[in-house]
């Protein structure tokens, strides 16, 4: 590398050192995945699997958000019917983002 090339590209180095850059640029690259349809079948899965939850239950939860489906695990503290929304001790899931929700261990 010529040593303009160095230094320009030395003025970069900063950012290296900062916590999380490097994914979050690759997560800002990252193509978003389409969001899934459910089917009849799928609701009526999800529906009994909300309808089996309980306050206090550790579930593991897999949602759409940020572009992609992601696993959140958590304690229920509420599943609120009215709002439509599953409330976990770290976070709130609108039911419309839900793809499964499941009891920890009742999964392989």
């Amino acid at each position: 590398m010529s040593s303009g090339r160095a230094s320009r590209a030395s003025q970069f180095l900063p950012f290296a050192a900062l916590a999380g850059y490097e994914a979050l640029v690759r997560e800002r690259m990252r193509a978003p995945e389409p969001r899934r349809e459910l089917t009849e079948e799928d609701a009526e899965r999800l529906s009994a699997e909300l309808s089996s939850l309980a306050r206090g239950d550790r579930v593991r939860v897999e949602r759409y958000g940020r572009g992609g489906y992601e696993t959140v695990r958590g304690v229920v503290r509420q599943v609120d019917v009215a709002t439509r929304t599953l409330r976990l001790d770290g976070a709130s899931v609108p039911f419309g983002d839900l793809w499964r929700a499941e009891r920890e261990g009742d999964a392989p």
